[in-house]
């Protein structure tokens, strides 16, 4: 079947009063520009070189999309989506919109599905809307624009749906995540969702684990790379709600910045309102974080010259035992892990790794009365790389094997008192001097810069 025209889903009803669209094995569905599929289609094509082909009758010119609207659905199997995704279709080839219910409708079903050479994402799923159950093998390739890069945008409640496939050779090779393409209502992850890796990262408006009266279980599989938009963050909402991040070894779950190229604090970071037993982050890495918390009086260290605690993990409530293990934390602009807690010493950095933060590797918690120490608590330090101004290497005598004293080029010399101290393979240890902040000789360096005097 080769048509010069497009079809009209309402040419045929399957019994059900729903408007249909059947094709045959080996068809081909010509779409007028700009034009759009709508209505409840079942496409079913054949493995054996008669897939069903959907691209515009006109070379050169993009046509609109499949849509299908609340209440909609499609089954799609060996078929083809050639050239779609004009602007009048909102750029998409394949798009799916849903309201704000709970669990949401699960109205596209997909196997052995090609999107190609979308003018915009293959496919958004808007609202609460997802794939149907045994959804697989979907490739989406050359999609994308400047503005839409990516071959998916899905709301968050889409996440436990996205099925295997391949997801390479677009213009921004990540599945975009965002309460933007959600209900207004239902702006997060309002039931379980597993995380998979599909080969490709995620990039995220940041996310929100539960809701009002939604709680959430988020399992993150061995892998995945979260990439975060500026300022945004990961936030566990209650306790009914869980994050469960368990990488491996050879597979660690990576939380990092969007930035093409990120700085410390290019994201907030990972916050845990309240805890759940369940919680775990395990064999996870956590980098360019600590940005902005817009929190404070959490704690017993606060960052120099203000009352914030932004730190690359928050965690809010006193845990029974700790849940991170075998993690790295990399790139802070605040603290490594705030303890923001009141209650028992719980530590965190017994098996986690830390480099370049700014401030503590961890701080310290208020005792169960809510009080901190008369005088400020120690503040563990990382590990940092020494570098001579500019790059350059300090001139001077070494004493053992401490740091390097004496003049730099230009006349300058190293604080060592200051910042020697924590340069590469020097002891990372409590900070204990009595600090004047934005005054003095030892000012404070910020993240990146080097000390001198």
């Amino acid at each position: 079947m080769s048509r010069g025209y497009v079809a009209n889903v309402n040419d045929c009803n399957d019994g059900t009063g729903t408007p249909c669209l059947r094709m045959g094995i080996g068809a081909s569905e010509r779409m007028g520009p700009g034009r759009a599929q709508r209505g409840s289609p079942s496409v079913l094509g054949k493995a054996t070189c008669q897939p069903i082909r959907f691209e515009s009758r006109e070379s050169g010119r993009p046509w609109g999309g499949l849509l299908l609207g609340a209440g909609g659905s499609a089954r799609l199997a060996w078929v083809v989506f050639s050239g779609g995704g004009a602007p009048e279709a909102a750029q998409a080839t394949v798009r799916v919109n849903a309201g704000a219910e709970l669990p949401g409708p699960r109205p596209l079903f997909v196997q052995h599905v090609t999107i190609e050479s979308s003018q915009g994402p293959g496919i958004v799923l808007n609202g609460t809307a997802g794939f149907a159950e045994g959804s697989s093998d979907l490739t989406i390739r050359g999609a994308g624009n400047e503005a839409r890069p990516h071959p998916m945008m899905v709301n968050p409640n889409a996440l436990g749906t996205l099925p295997a496939g391949t997801y390479t050779g677009n213009v921004e090779d990540a599945v975009y995540v965002g309460p933007s393409i959600a209900s207004s209502s239902v702006y997060y992850l309002g039931a379980d969702a597993t995380l998979r890796d599909l080969g490709v990262p995620y990039r995220l408006e940041g996310l929100q684990v539960g809701g009002p009266d939604a709680p959430a279980k988020l399992t993150i599989e061995a892998g995945v790379e979260l990439r975060f938009e500026p300022e945004t963050l990961l936030r566990v909402v209650d306790a009914s709600s869980t994050l469960v991040s368990a990488g491996t070894a050879v597979e660690p779950i990576v939380f990092t910045s969007a930035r093409e190229h990120p700085t410390a604090g290019a994201w907030a970071g990972i916050a845990f309102d309240e805890l759940n037993p369940e919680d775990r982050l395990e064999s996870v890495v956590v980098r360019y974080a600590g940005g902005l918390c817009q929190c404070s009086g959490f704690g017993c260290n606060d960052l120099p010259d203000s009352f914030d605690v932004s730190s690359a993990i928050l965690v809010f409530k006193e845990p029974a035992a700790p849940f991170l293990a075998n993690a790295r934390i990399e790139d802070s602009a605040g603290h490594g892990i705030l303890r923001g807690w009141d209650g028992a010493d719980v530590d965190f950095a017994a098996s986690t790794t830390f480099a370049r933060i700014a401030e503590c590797t961890q701080t310290a918690p208020k005792d169960a009365g809510g009080r901190c120490p008369s005088e400020p608590p120690a503040c563990p330090r990382s590990p940092r790389r020494r570098a001579g101004l500019r790059g350059r290497a300090c001139r001077g005598p070494r004493t053992g094997s401490g740091p390097r004293t004496g003049t730099c080029r230009r006349g300058r010399r190293w604080a060592a008192a200051r910042c020697g101290s924590r340069g590469a393979g020097a002891p990372a240890g409590p900070d204990t001097r009595a600090r004047s902040p934005g005054s003095g000789p030892f000012r404070r360096p910020r993240p990146g810069r080097r000390c001198h005097r």
